[in-house]
Order: C-alpha cells, then structure tokens, then sequence
C-alpha cells in the first residue's frame, strides 16, 4: 500500500452500499488508497478491482457526505484518531485477517504501544479462582512487555484491563459500541482510566448502541489484534468461546486455563483444551511460548521467559526460586534455606504455584518447574 492516507476518501468509500470490510480492503489493497479507489474510474474498476459495472459506476460517482464530515468534527473535537486500513499506524497483525476493519477509531496512545499483544478474555460471571488466575496472568505479562488486550466486559475482561493498570501496564480495550458510549455503564471509571493509560479502539462510528450482533464481531477484532488468546473462565455458550474459535481461524494461539469441572466457568475452557487449545497452568507457559516466537528465536524459550517475567518477582520468591531445581525440597528444609517462617512460605509458594514457577509434589516437596529453567 502507497501514497497517503485521506480519511475523508476512506469514509467515503466506506460507506458505499455493498463494499463491506472485504471489498474495502480488496481494492484498497489493489489500488493502494481509498482515494485511489475512488479516482480509478468505473472502466477501471470493472476491469482490475473485480467489481461490477454497477458498483463501479456507484464509486466512480461518490463524493463525501455530511455524515463523513461530522465524523470527522466529532473525532477532532474528542480526541479521537482515524486509522484507515492503509494508515501506516494500523496494527499490522489486525491487517493480516480475513475481514479487518476498514477504519479504526482510537481514543488513548495504547494501540500505538502495544507491541507483544495477548488478550484475556472470560466469563462475565468471574468466580474468586477466576479472578486469581486473572489477576496473577496480567501482572506476569505486565512484568514481560506484554500488552493485554479485552473487551471492557463485565467479570474477566473488565478484571483484565483493571489489574494491567494497576501493575502500571499497557492495556487495549476494544469496544462493541461507539467511542462516545462506555459500556456496561459500571464501566465507566475503566474506560477513563484506559484512555488516559491504555486505549480504547471501535470500529463503530460514534452513536452505535450496544446491540447484541456487534459484539461477538468485535472479537475478531480482539484476537487478531494478539499474538495468542487466553481464555480464563468460559461458561457453556460465552462470548469468549467465540473469541478462541476466531483466534484458531486467524492463526493465533489459543490457551485455556483448565478449571473444577463441577463449575459452570471451567466448561468452556476444559471444552477448549480437549478441542486442542494449549492447557496453561500459570503465565509462563504462554510467555515462554510467545516471546522466543516473536524474537524470531527456535530455541531458548526458557531463558527468554525467565529473563522478561522473573526480574519483577518479590524478593522473596526470588530466593525461593534460588534455592529450588530438579531435586524436591521438603517445606521445613526449604523455609530454613529462605529464612522465613513455614506459613508465609506456604502463602508465597502457592503464588509461585499458580504463576507455573513451582510445582508441589505430594510430602509437601516443591521443585521449580521445568519451564521455568
């Protein structure tokens, strides 16, 4: 793609009955600008953009509207950016699926940070496991350079988003609505928060409502934004079952974190792992396999996880890990290593548990895990 970016002309073009987001980016991709498209000529565009003679004539003649003009005012006026699929600032892995957006609306410098990219996603009704899991996986990626990306949902994706924050992260929400509406409603002091330290992105014009069919096409968004997806909590028809199913077609890595089959959230993501998505008991299973991936490495993915996700542990844990490998180490042995009572090792152990650095073998031994050099 050449020559500059006129988002009038991407507006324009659209817009136009029976282009949709396909045939935007195949003659964009053909003629190089929505500007060109449009100043091709309609013989032009029969002949090399495999349109028909009727849409052709229809593009020939378009012209912009008031309704692009007032976006365009809107946008100015709210501190919104519009990113053309030919901008040179959209994300390039978002360019790379089936059916991109044709034009992103960005509110927040986030999407302009983020470079390693995983979103989180999960169930609206996040039980207190979910929420640990969550909590412990964006702190880890936070700790790694990695930009978490959701939905602004209730439960785990509004959590996700939270928590990045807190841990001072980057962290890109994409909407089903316009910018100019934060939803759900609760959400509110989120979405303030994400565009002052995050972004927020839609590629809904200003005045969309929350209508049931935009959101799980936002997914595609959400996934091929990502290097991979982890699915924390699923529920039997969730939202976020529909975000793993888009990665898997969009050539992402799926992950799913396995869950008490007796709970309604664990359906969705132990349903995954059986249909193939990779089983992560804790974050360093999806950074160890991301990173080496995007460093262009064959190898060394422990040392390349390790490096990004241990520099940001308590000190603690850091001596915990110091005086563990291969061989088990009962409790007692080990808190006289660290030098710290029997029950605050526990507490900092189950920690280390969770994030997949330890594993605790039956006497009460602990080793660290093997991923985690």
């Amino acid at each position: 793609m050449s020559g500059p970016v006129d988002v009038a002309a991407s507006l324009t073009l659209s817009s136009l009955k029976g282009i949709g987001v396909a045939g935007y980016a195949r003659l964009v991709e053909r003629f190089g600008t929505a500007d060109a498209v449009l100043s091709a000529g309609a013989e032009r565009l029969s002949s090399e953009g495999d349109v028909s003679p009727a849409l052709a004539r229809v593009i020939g003649t378009a012209r912009p509207s008031r309704d692009g003009k007032r976006l365009m005012d809107w946008a100015a006026a709210s501190g919104v950016r519009m990113l053309p699929l030919e901008h040179p600032e959209y994300p390039a892995r978002l360019r790379e699926i089936a059916d991109p957006p044709s034009l992103l609306y960005v509110k927040g410098d986030g999407l302009a940070r983020a470079g390693r990219t995983v979103a989180v996603v999960g169930s609206r009704w996040m039980s207190s496991y979910g929420k640990q899991v969550t909590g412990d996986f964006c702190r880890a990626f936070v700790d790694a350079g990695i930009t978490v990306v959701s939905g602004m949902a209730l439960g785990v994706d509004g959590y996700a988003h939270h928590t990045t924050l807190e841990a001072e992260g980057n962290t890109v929400a994409v909407l089903g609505t316009g910018l100019d509406l934060a939803y759900p409603p609760e959400h509110r002091d989120l979405f303030s928060a994400l565009v002052e330290k995050g972004a927020v992105i839609s590629e809904y014009p200003p005045g969309t409502r929350p209508v049931g069919h935009n959101f799980p096409r936002r997914n595609r968004i959400i996934s091929g934004l990502c290097m991979g997806v982890v699915v924390v909590e699923a529920r039997k028809n969730s939202g976020s079952l529909i975000t793993a199913r888009l990665a898997a077609e969009q050539g992402r890595e799926v992950y799913a974190v396995p869950g008490n089959v007796g709970q309604p959230g664990a359906y969705g993501t132990n349903r995954l792992i059986q249909e193939g998505a990779s089983l992560v008991t804790g974050p360093l299973d999806v950074i160890g396999d991301l990173l080496p991936q995007l460093a262009g490495e064959a190898g060394g993915r422990a040392a390349c996880a390790e490096k990004a996700f241990l520099a940001g542990l308590p000190e603690i844990q850091r001596r915990i890990l110091g005086h563990l490998d291969s061989v088990p180490v009962p409790v007692d042995d080990l808190a006289e290593r660290v030098g710290a009572p029997v029950a605050a090792l526990l507490t900092e152990l189950l920690t280390l548990e969770l994030t997949g650095l330890v594993e605790k073998l039956p006497g009460n031994r602990y080793i660290r895990h093997p991923s985690s050099g």
